[in-house]
């Protein structure tokens, strides 16, 4: 057990005691640190919540191998304490030697700057998509800039800037990590607690002592929420460095992915199971916010416009939820009771989602419906698998955000589909299942007349979609 964390931080091995250090707390944001204790401002504090990408920062780690693994985060949302056995760059890291980096300097001669503000933030972007080797194309640079909000500079000379780099992406960059120690970080300071067990038992042990502790993994929602709070007083168990909770396998005819496995890994993960997984989840959040969020912080939310429920129901998920001493098993369909309620007992946590490996004659089609392409909450989300069968429908089931209290999935859709021929008939038909089968609300994201039109209009686009795959003609 111990109070304090080592990391690298630019090169330089920091250790941090937060026992002999009043000023500091593992539950202080990475922004907070840098800025206010280093006074290293080159990192930006923009929104504060993980929508503009100033504060992006770069983050290098061990994965389940013991290889290092490097991305971009929101320094605004990752905590103080998660830096543990990390190596943290900053924009105040990128040069080396008095020189420009190749990301800086491309930037500079491209005139990919005005204002400055925001430009900390993409070059971490597109630095850790060098150092990750990544090609430089136009869809690339989208994907990893997807983050990182420029207001006057405009992202065509960012773009051109970054495509220069095509030739030198290459280069490798090796990044140090500190010695692993995986003791457990345990705090305590007046009313606020921090605890960073090493291994599940140790988690399920803490969580049956201290089950109204917050539980996090990417912090996105805790550090959001205490954005105007006061985040130091908070109770919080930090379970990001589980490795039992990260692991992924396949057993039987399922793939099992563990609860704390990141959005953007499941989102590789599950583009080998289905075609249109990629498209779908990269409208979740950004990439800086998909390198650290979890399937499972996302469904303990319990939103009703959460993108993960719709997406598991709509390919048969199950989850292991487990406490101390026992676990047990529950179709996704019984998790959610009511609205921002889930059937999650006292000291008990989600410990991994179970997904059927899909058929060859299976076939999934998901939606989400928002007002902006990316960095935006859902209107509504529609999700549905089924079986084609020499042109018939069986085995159906979907998945639905944004049209009720929780995401449900539609049991009258289902009967309808199921046994029929797979025509744009049957799915015009079918429209008028959904007027029947939802009673929804009007809200800021959409009015009720909207959600329900919009999901209406979705199902002619599931057929159109999904007939131009059986056809050889699809995106």
């Amino acid at each position: 057990m111990k109070s304090s964390i080592k990391f690298i931080l630019n090169g330089i091995p920091k250790e941090v005691d937060f026992k002999t250090s009043a000023h500091l707390s593992p539950h202080m944001t990475v922004l907070q640190y840098l800025r206010d204790v280093l006074k290293l401002t080159g990192t930006k504090e923009g929104c504060g919540i993980g929508d503009c990408g100033a504060c992006t920062v770069t983050l290098a780690e061990r994965d389940l191998e013991g290889k290092t693994v490097i991305n971009s985060v929101n320094s605004c949302l990752i905590l103080l304490g998660m830096l543990d056995n990390k190596h943290l760059i900053t924009v105040e890291g990128v040069a080396k030697n008095g020189e420009l980096h190749p990301v800086q300097k491309s930037l500079q001669e491209s005139r990919g700057s005005q204002c400055g503000f925001c430009t900390p933030g993409v070059v971490m972007s597109a630095y850790t998509h060098y150092i990750n080797k990544r090609s430089f194309t136009r869809e690339s640079i989208e994907s990893s800039l997807s983050g990182n909000l420029c207001r006057c500079t405009g992202y065509e000379s960012i773009t051109k800037a970054l495509i220069s780099l095509k030739s030198t992406s290459g280069k490798k960059e090796s990044v140090e990590l500190p010695e692993l120690n995986c003791d457990e970080l345990v705090f305590t300071r007046g009313e606020s607690s921090y605890i960073k067990p090493c291994d599940l038992n140790s988690l399920l042990k803490y969580r049956e002592e201290f089950p109204e502790y917050e539980m996090v993994s990417g912090a996105s929602d805790v550090s959001v929420k205490h954005k105007n709070e006061q985040l130091f007083d908070a109770k919080i168990i930090d379970i990001s460095d589980i490795s039992d909770l990260k692991r992924v396998a396949y057993e039987a005819n399922n793939l099992v992915i563990g609860s704390n496995v990141s959005i953007e890994s499941v989102k590789d993960i599950l583009c080998n199971l289905y075609s249109g997984v990629k498209e779908y989840l990269c409208a979740f959040a950004s990439l800086q916010i998909r390198n650290k969020a979890s399937m499972a912080g996302s469904v303990a939310g319990a939103s009703a416009v959460g993108d993960i429920m719709p997406m598991l129901l709509a390919m048969g998920a199950q989850m292991k939820l487990s406490s101390a001493g026992s676990s047990r098993i529950v179709n996704c369909r019984e998790f959610n009771s009511s609205y921002r309620k889930h059937i999650l007992k006292e000291g008990e946590i989600i410990e991994s989602f179970i997904i059927p490996v899909p058929s060859a004659l299976r076939v999934l089609f998901l939606h989400k419906q928002s007002r902006r392409k990316d960095m935006d909450i859902s209107s509504m989300t529609f999700c549905i698998g089924f079986e084609l069968d020499k042109g018939i429908i069986k085995n159906v089931l979907t998945g639905y955000g944004g049209m009720a209290p929780i995401p449900r999935p539609s049991q009258m859709l289902e009967k309808f589909l199921e046994g029929r021929a797979f025509t744009e008939d049957t799915f015009i038909q079918a429209k008028d299942v959904i007027a029947k089968d939802f009673r929804t609300i009007s809200d800021m994201r959409g009015s009720a007349g909207y959600r329900i039109m919009v999901a209406k209009n979705l199902l002619i686009k599931c057929f159109n979609d999904l007939k131009g795959e059986e056809d050889g003609s699809g995106n």
